[in-house]
């Protein structure tokens, strides 16, 4: 991953304190581009970078990139994956002259063909700014999901903006108020939704949004560009489902396996990245590719068993990494340091630590992150179930006692334990009327909105 900040002036001209602010907001995201930092500026537009080298390595690579006629700049966050199929299609190689073999270049040849309705075009995970000298604007786009983060804030007659928050403890006079309404809403969902940051000055770009920034005018405006739409296909067969879902995955892995440095996959054990690594031994490459593991020292949360089947049947280059809950605690102020919002994601320092691990083997790590979005998870499914044998064998009249009873049984802190999948179905089966589709209660509802 790479680093972004920025500060766009809606007012006077930049200042020697903007661009000496700017520099350090960029330095603080070091960790995030270990190898290169760059910065390019203007009398309205300051733009920083902090660079992961995976895609040409070489310094035409540099970020902030600029065009051919250094008419457009882009500071650039992400892996667009089907950029090698863009310049083809666009038939980019003869109408400008590359530099470099990086996507950023691609971005910029897009915008300069297709204007800013490039966007439409791109797959993958991205967060860029893109300033148009010529037009004097700027565009602030966030990938489709939301994947790459991107954050913002108003002050002073200026607009910044940065991959991660402690970027902006770097501008003077940063307000530190607390955003108690995001606040509110992690301590009921475990996380912080929609623009919401801890912090009332910093929001947060939400996925498949963008902003249009006119320095001349000194205004912004933002809007949705993606909506993420099912629509259900009543006479698709199952077995013709499963076969598009199949080249669609298959698609999707040679893509993000392209890369110049090693790539790895972290390998749960579980449904999720075990498709990637059986779709990687199907184009041959399973062999070439690093695995890694968490080896959990606590028998309920221990995978260890499948993830070695799977090992087995694909023979990666596979690492084992044991984390017990001494190494927890160990690392649980350093693991903070590198977040800026609180986060109720328990397995966060296990992958923190297997993270520190891989990147002695390898830059870039695939993971099955978004499958339980996709398609529900286990326990979902799991839950699902158990709600229908309570509604169908369960009487009303044996509810009440139920509900009375389960407030009396001690938690458990075992992985998918009874209390977690089972007890709201018990205690909220008041609920269970209102509830059309597979979530267990009123609380597991909320928490997956």
């Amino acid at each position: 991953m790479c680093g972004i900040t920025g500060i766009l002036s809606l007012g006077p001209a930049i200042r020697p304190l903007d661009i000496a602010e700017a520099e350090q907001m960029t330095a603080v995201l070091a960790h995030r581009g270990p190898d290169d930092r760059s910065l390019y500026q203007d009398d309205r537009c300051i733009l920083g970078n902090t660079r992961l080298k995976t895609t040409d390595l070489r310094d035409h690579g540099r970020l902030p990139m600029c065009s051919q006629d250094g008419s457009v700049w882009i500071a650039y966050n992400g892996a667009v994956t089907n950029w090698r199929e863009l310049k083809t299609t666009f038939d980019l190689a003869n109408k400008y002259h590359f530099r470099s073999s990086s996507e950023a270049e691609v971005l910029i040849c897009l915008y300069q063909d297709l204007g800013i309705e490039f966007i439409y075009h791109l797959s993958g995970m991205f967060a860029f700014c893109l300033y148009d000298i010529r037009k004097r604007k700027a565009y602030l786009v966030r990938d489709f999901y939301g994947l790459r983060p991107l954050f913002y804030m108003v002050k002073n007659s200026r607009f910044y903006f940065a991959s991660e928050i402690k970027s902006f403890l770097e501008v003077g006079g940063f307000d530190k108020t607390l955003d108690l309404e995001g606040i509110y809403h992690f301590l009921s969902l475990a996380y912080l939704p929609g623009k919401h940051t801890p912090f009332a000055d910093v929001r947060e770009l939400e996925g498949g949004h963008l902003f249009e920034v006119d320095l001349t005018a000194g205004s912004y405006c933002e809007r949705k560009y993606y909506d993420l739409r099912y629509v259900p296909d009543p006479a698709l067969r199952e077995q013709d489902a499963a076969k598009q879902l199949y080249a669609l995955l298959w698609d999707s892995v040679r893509r993000n396996l392209i890369a110049d440095v090693p790539v790895g996959l972290t390998l749960s054990g579980g449904v999720d990245t075990g498709s990637l690594l059986a779709l990687a031994k199907d184009m041959g490459v399973s062999r070439k590719l690093h695995t890694f593991s968490i080896r959990i020292a606590e028998p309920s949360f221990d995978e260890t068993r499948y993830q070695r089947i799977l090992v087995d049947f694909a023979k990666p280059i596979h690492h084992e990494i044991v984390v017990k809950p001494g190494n927890v605690l160990a690392h649980l102020h350093a693991h903070m340091a590198y977040l800026d919002e609180p986060s109720g994601d328990g397995a966060a320092i296990p992958l923190y630590l297997l993270s520190r691990e891989a990147k002695h083997y390898v830059k870039v790590l695939l993971s099955g992150e978004g499958g339980d979005e996709i398609f529900n998870a286990y326990e979902t499914h799991r839950a699902y179930k158990m709600r229908k044998f309570y509604r169908r064998f369960v009487t009303p009249a044996l509810r009440g006692t139920l509900r009375s009873l389960a407030h009396r049984l001690p938690a458990s802190y075992s992985k998918l334990s009874f209390d977690f999948i089972g007890l709201p179905t018990v205690r909220n089966s008041a609920c269970l009327r209102h509830t059309s589709f597979g979530a267990t209660s009123c609380q597991m509802m909320k928490s997956h909105d």
